[in-house]
């Protein structure tokens, strides 16, 4: 079983978790959790422990947490424009914020600080496999792309930090799970 992790204002229902489950169907659970860190983390804890998770899907704030996973319970993991400092990059979001789908949430600088006690200082890069887009306009890839330095790193030129294109990559995750993933 996969597990996809979500960024900051995006939720469960997200393009990009929508596209995930039409691809993986019943192999892959889609996280739901609260934007507070904490809660998050412990939330994504007790998936892990209750189901079979073989490899973690992460983007954004949701590469962040799945970092400090994926090191937790050794799990192959696939970051795609991952945050690796959130609680610096997400301090311009302090105050009242709205999700892709208009649920309202105020982010307090209480929850940049609990962000610092999930950071990895050196991530294991036998278990992550990275895909960055040059263009990301929130986050600057070269600073994933130094941070998880030995992984597997595919960065494409141009785009955005959506990643829009990303079924594109769906192959090469597949390899890196070593799932053989057979098409409608």
């Amino acid at each position: 079983m996969i597990l996809y992790i979500h960024g900051f204002r995006s939720t469960e229902n997200s393009a990009k978790a929508v596209q995930l489950k039409a691809y993986y169907k019943k192999e892959i659970t889609i996280a739901s959790f609260s934007y507070v860190p904490d809660q998050a983390i412990a939330a994504l804890e007790q998936i892990i422990e209750k189901h079979e998770i073989h490899g973690l899907i992460a983007s954004s704030l949701g590469g962040f947490y799945a970092t400090y996973l994926s090191e937790k319970y050794d799990i192959k993991t696939v970051l795609i424009n991952p945050s690796t400092r959130p609680y610096e990059t997400l301090e311009r979001y302090l105050g009242e914020n709205e999700t892709h789908d208009g649920v309202l949430f105020d982010w307090k600088r209480i929850y940049l600080e609990q962000l610092k006690q999930f950071a990895i200082t050196k991530p294991r890069a036998k278990n992550y496999e990275v895909f960055l887009k040059a263009g990301d306009e929130i986050l600057d890839c070269r600073v994933a792309a130094g941070y998880y330095r030995g992984a597997q790193i595919f960065i494409d030129e141009g785009g955005t930090h959506r990643f829009d294109d990303f079924e594109q990559h769906l192959e090469k995750v597949d390899q890196f799970f070593g799932l053989s993933h057979v098409k409608l």
